[in-house]
C-alpha cells in the first residue's frame, strides 16, 4: 500500500527497465550472403527470361517452312539426284488411257507400280516456267535428265476437265525438245482462267520427293484430235 506523507501519497519505487544498460545499444546484422544481394536476384531474372524465350523457339533448331507459292524450294542436301531404277512392269505396257478424275485416282492408288507409265489424259496448263528441284532424293531417270542447274522446266496444271467432281493440281515437266510442241496446245477459257488444253501422251511420275511432293508427268507428245 501506498504510504501518506506530508507532501503527499507515495508510491513504491518502479521496477528497473528491461533494456537494463542496452537501451541506447544500436542492433546490428550480418550481411546478406552472395545469393540473396540485389545484384544476384536481377542476374535470375536474366537467366530465366532467356530460358523462356530459348523454350518458345525451341532451341533454334527449327526447320524453316516452306513458302506456299508455285517456286519449289531447294533444301541442301549432300549429294545429287539419284537416278531410281526403271519400272519393268511400266516398260512392258503400252500406253493406256487416264482421262479425268477416276483415271487419275486409279494412278494414284497403284502407287509405285504406276511410275513410268505411259497414259493418256487431258490437262489444262499454265505458261511452263522453271521450278527448283530438293536435291539429294530418288527421281526416275525421265525426271532427272531435266535437272539443269538444280530446277526443271515444268506447268502447273489441272487434270480432267473443269466439270469434274474433283481436279486435283499435276505438274506437266515440259522436255526442251518437246516446249514447242506443247505451245501448239489452244488456249481456253477453263473455269475463268486462260489456260492450254492439253491432250497428250504423258509419262507418269506420281509424289515425288524431288518435285517437293507435287503429283508429276513428264509431257511426251500432243494427241492429234
Amino acid at each position: 500500500m501506498s504510504q501518506q506523507t506530508e507532501e503527499g501519497p507515495q508510491h513504491p519505487p518502479r521496477a528497473g527497465d528491461r533494456r537494463g544498460n542496452d537501451r541506447r545499444r544500436v542492433e546490428r546484422r550480418s550481411p546478406a550472403p552472395p545469393w540473396r544481394r540485389p545484384w544476384a536476384l536481377v542476374a535470375y531474372g536474366v537467366i530465366g527470361t532467356l530460358a523462356v524465350v530459348m523454350l518458345l523457339r525451341g532451341g533454334g533448331d527449327e526447320e524453316p517452312v516452306a513458302p506456299r507459292d508455285e517456286t519449289l524450294v531447294e533444301r541442301p542436301a549432300e549429294g545429287g539426284t539419284t537416278v531410281a531404277p526403271a519400272n519393268p512392269q511400266a516398260a512392258a505396257g503400252g500406253p493406256e488411257d487416264a482421262y479425268g478424275t477416276a483415271g487419275y485416282e486409279r494412278l494414284v492408288v497403284e502407287g509405285e507400280a504406276a511410275v513410268g507409265k505411259v497414259v493418256r489424259a487431258e490437262v489444262f496448263c499454265e505458261a511452263p516456267q522453271n521450278f527448283t528441284i530438293i536435291v539429294g532424293h530418288t527421281a526416275p531417270r525421265s525426271v532427272a535428265s531435266l535437272i539443269r542447274d538444280g530446277s526443271v522446266p515444268a506447268a502447273v496444271c489441272k487434270y480432267g476437265r473443269s466439270g469434274e467432281p474433283r481436279r486435283e493440281d499435276l505438274l506437266l515437266l515440259v522436255p526442251p525438245d518437246k516446249a514447242q510442241e506443247f505451245s501448239t496446245a489452244p488456249v481456253v477459257n477453263d473455269a475463268f482462267v486462260e489456260r492450254r488444253r492439253v491432250v497428250a501422251e504423258m509419262e507418269w511420275v506420281g509424289r515425288s520427293e524431288t518435285l517437293a511432293l507435287r503429283t508429276a508427268a513428264v509431257f511426251r507428245g500432243m494427241i492429234a484430235q
